[in-house]
């Protein structure tokens, strides 16, 4: 479509620009209902599986992920803003086009935007003669992720770097068996995820190096919530990033076989994205590793005792 149809293509692109825009407008502008504020922490509540413990606490997640989920949209406003300002351009006239405009800005956006919600924002403020709880030891992104939830965004790295290899060798042996218009699009996302992953270690140090004033374990526990929930964001970025790069390489050395895959390849970036969301639910929360749990949570007085 790309060579054939290019004012086609441009006016789809225009279409979609103004239809993501209106959403996170509109997305905006029902964070001013803090009742949604509210409804969203309860459904963190169940995804975690911690109790609020006190009205405040309630009040305190609330306000948290309402800054992060403003965050989350001010990321799509930037991607649909970047992707405006290019729709006059011949960028416009590929069909990968809001793939490496908008999700460039959402991708970029959203590690910038979670990192500076996590750095400047306090879930709880203690009183300066309350008592304090802290961790024992130095934490790092081991102590909230599972082993295979640490690794994927590099195996998924590690791929797509094999795959964009790929990609240059054929194109110079053969440039007509590869997509031009993937191609570009695996390249810009090659520079976004380079960007990204470099990042990543000290975007999460810098989120693990926030002291995490508590007055008690369950609020200790709320805090490593949250903090894991930071955590999965910045990964889930790194990996949708990552998986773009795979994606759009496969995609530019399927495409001109003219295959049943070759239609099939199409739809890879977004189960991609949807599986990782599954993988990496940072807004609706997980379970925490049971270490990062008050005593009593993890061993429950059974109904009945005296103790």
């Amino acid at each position: 479509m790309d060579g054939l149809y290019p004012d086609i293509t441009r006016g789809m692109n225009i279409v979609l620009t103004i239809i993501v825009a209106i959403i996170a407008v509109c997305f905006l502008v029902a964070m001013w209902d803090r009742s949604s504020g509210r409804a969203r922490a309860d459904r963190f509540s169940m995804g975690v599986r911690l109790p609020y413990g006190s009205d405040q606490t309630r009040v305190s997640v609330a306000r948290a992920l309402r800054a992060r989920a403003i965050a989350g949209a001010w990321a799509i406003v930037a991607g649909a803003a970047m992707a405006a300002l290019l729709l006059l351009t011949p960028l416009a006239t590929s069909a990968f086009f809001i793939f490496y405009t908008l999700l460039t800005g959402v991708v970029v956006g959203n590690v910038i935007g979670t990192t500076i919600v996590a750095v400047h924002e306090r879930l709880f403020h203690p009183a300066p003669d309350a008592p304090r709880v802290a961790r024992a030891r130095v934490m790092t992104a081991a102590d909230y992720l599972g082993p295979a939830r640490l690794r994927i965004p590099w195996v998924i790295a590690g791929a797509a770097a094999v795959a964009a290899v790929a990609v240059g060798v054929v194109a110079i042996a053969a440039p007509t068996r590869v997509q031009a218009s993937a191609a570009i699009a695996a390249a810009v996302f090659g520079v976004v995820a380079a960007g990204v992953f470099i990042a990543l270690p000290r975007l999460e140090r810098l989120v693990l190096d926030q002291p995490q004033p508590a007055s008690h374990s369950l609020e200790l526990a709320w805090d490593d919530a949250l903090r894991a929930a930071t955590i999965m964001s910045l990964r889930l970025s790194c990996a949708i990033a990552g998986w773009l790069v795979l994606s759009f390489a496969i995609i530019s050395l399927t495409t001109p076989l003219d295959t049943l895959w070759s239609s099939w390849a199409t739809q890879i970036p977004t189960w991609g994205i949807i599986a990782l969301s599954f993988i990496y639910p940072a807004s609706t929360g997980r379970p925490l590793p049971a270490a990062l749990y008050p005593d009593w949570l993890r061993h429950p007085v059974p109904a009945g005792s005296t103790s």
